[in-house]
């Protein structure tokens, strides 16, 4: 008949702990001390008291290790409260048939693992300041300069009212417009279209034929698309379609 507790209070033992375990933090550990208390049950047992408190002390330090081992320094109180749970019932040890434990273990932060503790929670909390500081002036440049193009406008100059000369547009153009204006897409599709044209038409020049090419391209595009009643400009007059 297999046991469910461990027998007459007299038989158990008691032993004194005084351990470091450590945290999930590289070099910072917690101080463990506390009372262990075990108990051999059965007729199967063949080591003796000293063989039953040193695999009482290895499996308390195991389950301890692994649970201190998953958290950082200032979730003691969460390490501490899983601990209680876990030890601090009685229970039989897994794998050494017919010893049970149990303990009561407080767990302290104190002197080097203390000081280390602070120095990565200061350092924490730093970077985490910088980090929300450098998102709120991302936010804020999108809201007041990114927003309309007009407002981007008037920040590019701004940047560089002290050397108008240096004023690059294209930059603005190719870096900065295709950050802004989320209120006016569709201005800003109008002016690449524009600008594509203007290109356009400073590559065409006075060429005629090079003209004829483009034209018949650009028809051939818009037919494609259905917009055969496109205004196109006739040979000697005003644009096909328009109010005569």
């Amino acid at each position: 008949m297999t046991r469910s507790d461990p027998g007459p209070w007299w038989r158990r033992r008691r032993s004194r702990l005084r351990s470091r375990w450590p945290t999930s933090l590289p070099g910072i550990g917690f101080g463990a001390h506390g009372t262990l208390a075990y108990r051999v049950t059965g007729s199967s047992w063949s080591g003796g008291a000293a063989a039953a408190g040193a695999d009482a002390r290895l499996a308390l330090d195991r389950l301890g290790r692994g649970i201190t081992g998953a958290l950082p320094p200032e979730q003691r109180d969460t390490a501490q409260e899983q601990l209680h749970l876990a030890a601090g019932r009685w229970h039989a040890v897994e794998g050494v048939p017919g010893l049970w434990m149990k303990a009561r273990v407080t767990l302290v932060l104190t002197g080097q693992d203390a000081d280390r503790a602070q120095r990565y929670q200061d350092a924490l909390r730093s970077v985490t300041l910088r980090v929300a500081q450098e998102q709120e002036h991302r936010d804020s440049f999108r809201r007041t300069v990114l927003d309309r193009l007009d407002t981007a406008r008037v920040w590019w100059l701004e940047q560089h009212r002290d050397d108008l000369e240096a004023l690059d547009w294209g930059v603005f153009n190719d870096k900065i417009l295709p950050l802004a204006g989320t209120v006016d897409d569709l201005r800003s599709t109008a002016e690449h279209v524009a600008r594509l044209l203007q290109y356009a038409g400073a590559k065409l020049g006075d060429d005629p034929g090079q003209h004829a090419r483009f034209v018949t391209t650009v028809r051939t595009v818009l037919d494609q698309m259905g917009w055969e009643d496109a205004p196109w400009p006739t040979a000697g007059g005003p644009a096909e379609g328009s109010a005569r």
